[in-house]
């Protein structure tokens, strides 16, 4: 640039600085990252004690992570806030955490880099969702659409693509365990059926009971019971006129029994009416089982396909089933370790196809690695 004369040469110190700034803003568009980590676990640990610091430690490397994604930093105007909090252990093999990454609008924003109050009470139009240690977050919801004492069971997502060789579900979550195992089992026709059948079984003894229930309370006995109390007083508060009154109401008794029985008899002389709904349910239930060979018995169930489905709806418009795999290898020695990450990348609006950049260009290599590190000191101290 020697060779420029002044003029020239602060032309182009101009066009080098409007370059970059056009280059910062192309990767910067977003106003500000806050990071936001809760000070305590779930079961009140602090967050620094020594039994969630590998946890801890896995959480903060997942942000820095996140904070090296350009696409991240690229997204529409927005301020980003990451917000973590350690999960309780309990009883379970190791110890949860949720992870939120989301977008706040400018209407939300406070100071140089908050947010107002309640900020979050607006969905987001961008947001990556990590569940850490959590069987129960790989399905379309965390709760179960199929439970009793013997069996809790979700719609499994649909695989629908892959990315950095890893399988996508339904759009937008990735998992991540130390083996590649899935951490969810199928579900089998079996295994539903069986459910079916006492939930319906259960379903039969209630009913029996509520009506065994009200046949003993409109029994002759019973409202002959409870007109003398009602006489009891009647005969106190008007002598001359109690018994007129009380036989003019055990007619009106009689009666109204007399009209429901006939009714109801009605009711069941009726071929169209099924007397016995339950039953008959149960009934279909089993003569469905009966016509499925050993091979489809034992293949994955789905939601709704158990004998009482229309007869016309393809088996493909019911969910597939599964529940949390009861033999993953849960490292029980270190229970602060990450042993499972579910990944959730969405965005709506302005944000869908920015969004999809940032799925589509995930470090999918480094989050593989957060559960894939050997165990550590931080991990020792923590047992």
């Amino acid at each position: 640039m020697n060779h420029l004369n002044p003029l020239q040469r602060l032309r182009a110190v101009c066009a080098a600085v409007a370059l970059c700034s056009l280059s910062a803003t192309a990767l910067a568009d977003i106003d500000c990252w806050m990071d936001a980590e809760h000070p305590r676990t779930a079961d009140q640990l602090a967050v620094g004690d020594q039994r969630a610091a590998p946890t801890r430690a896995t959480l903060h490397a997942l942000n820095a992570l996140l904070h090296r994604q350009a696409e991240l930093h690229a997204l529409p105007r927005s301020r980003l806030r990451s917000s973590w909090q350690i999960g309780g252990q309990w009883t379970a093999p190791a110890r949860s955490a949720h992870f939120l990454l989301r977008d706040h609008r400018e209407s939300m924003w406070q100071g140089r880099c908050d947010v107002l109050k309640g900020a979050d009470r607006l969905p987001p139009r961008a947001s990556i969702v990590v569940g850490v240690n959590a069987p129960n977050t790989f399905f379309v919801s965390s709760v179960p659409d199929v439970k009793d004492d013997q069996l809790e069971a979700f719609r499994e997502l649909p695989a629908t693509g892959q990315i950095g060789g890893h399988t996508l579900y339904d759009g937008h979550m990735l998992v991540f365990t130390a083996n590649g195992r899935l951490p969810w089992v199928p579900v089998t026709v079996a295994e539903y059926l069986d459910f079916t059948e006492r939930d319906l079984q259960r379903q039969i003894a209630e009913a029996d009971g509520n009506r065994r229930e009200v046949q003993q309370a409109s029994a002759p006995g019973a409202d002959e019971a409870m007109l003398q109390r009602v006489a009891e007083g009647l005969r106190k508060a008007n002598p001359a006129g109690a018994e007129k009154l009380i036989a003019e109401i055990r007619a009106q008794h009689a009666a109204a029994r007399a009209q429901a029985e006939a009714t109801e008899a009605r009711r069941r002389a009726n071929p169209a009416f099924d007397n016995d709904p339950l039953r008959t349910m149960l009934a279909k239930v089993r003569a469905w089982r009966a016509g499925r060979t050993p091979a489809q018995l034992a293949a994955q169930a789905r939601l709704g396909l158990n004998g009482l489905q229309p007869a016309d709806t393809p088996d493909e418009r019911f969910a597939l089933l599964a529940r949390p795999d009861p033999a993953f290898a849960w490292d029980r020695e270190h229970p602060a370790r990450v042993q499972m990450l579910m990944v959730s990348v969405r965005g709506g609006a302005e944000f869908e196809a920015p969004m999809q950049r940032v799925l589509q260009t995930l470090d999918v290599a480094g989050l593989q690695a957060l559960v894939s590190s050997p165990v550590g000191a931080h991990n020792a101290a923590a047992r």
